[in-house]
């Protein structure tokens, strides 16, 4: 008889700690505001730092940019390291009643993680690409990529091609031309950065590109896992099972 609780105690204790997860910072849903009436979030007009590096000088974000990072709610919103660019930057755009993020041809991205680099997801966001003289383009090739990684820091992104990015969980494409409250798909429930760019240009364009696209209200939430409880711990309570199976019926027997 103790031998067959001493087997169930295993057996518990062994799927509970396969079964466990990390908890993440993000535990409630929060939204991302660039700024409006009441609110002076964004108080420079241009935001230079690398949010895809380790932090330099014991900050949050890398670059050496006079403005750095944006944080908000414990996220940290920024560019990416553009080794041919070394002034690539985001910009304040809209009016002082309704800021929002704007990128355009002369810097590689937004990149967006949590402050302390946990998991969170990513739901929805206000996305502006409407066509226009800054953004002129509406071809096969002309979409926005939003690219999620299961690593917060990433560095060398401007060098890939997008597909070959080992850390890259989700991916979702953006036509130019839209503007609305884009949705993300279910890949982005779990993951620890973002990246938006324009296709093809990982980089700044050094080819005369021309787009531009602002971005508000990125909402995001706590992180959902998707991985299930590996096959070997199925496997293992069984087995723990089959043993105390045995056991009682051997004690059974023996009486």
């Amino acid at each position: 008889m103790n031998k067959t609780k001493m087997l169930n105690g295993l057996m518990f204790g062994a799927l509970i700690s396969v079964a466990g997860t990390a908890s993440a910072t993000v535990e409630n849903e929060l939204v991302i505001d660039f700024g409006g009436t009441g609110n002076v979030f964004m108080t420079s007009s241009s935001y230079a730092g690398f949010a895809n590096n380790a932090p330099i000088g014991g900050g949050n974000c890398a670059g050496t940019g006079a403005t750095g990072c944006l944080y908000q709610n414990e996220m940290v919103i920024g560019t990416i390291e553009d080794t041919s660019n070394s002034t690539a930057h985001l910009h304040r755009s809209g009016s002082a009643g309704d800021r929002k993020l704007g990128y355009h041809a002369d810097s590689p991205g937004i990149y967006v993680r949590a402050q302390d680099s946990s998991a969170f997801s990513l739901i929805s966001m206000d996305f502006f690409a409407a066509i226009s003289d800054e953004n002129p383009d509406n071809g096969p090739d002309d979409f926005w990529e939003i690219l999620g990684f299961n690593t917060a820091l990433n560095p060398g992104l401007d060098t890939g091609n997008g597909t070959d990015y080992a850390t890259r969980v989700a991916y979702q494409t953006v036509a130019n031309g839209f503007s609305g409250n884009l949705l993300l798909s279910s890949d982005f429930q779990n993951i620890n950065a973002f990246w938006i760019h324009f296709n093809g240009y990982p980089q700044t364009p050094a080819d005369g590109k021309e787009f531009g696209m602002s971005l508000d209200n990125i909402k995001v939430g706590a992180a959902v896992s998707h991985v299930p409880v590996p096959a070997a711990a199925w496997l293992f309570g069984t087995g723990l099972l089959g043993l105390i199976s045995f056991g009682r019926k051997k004690t059974g027997l023996s009486v």
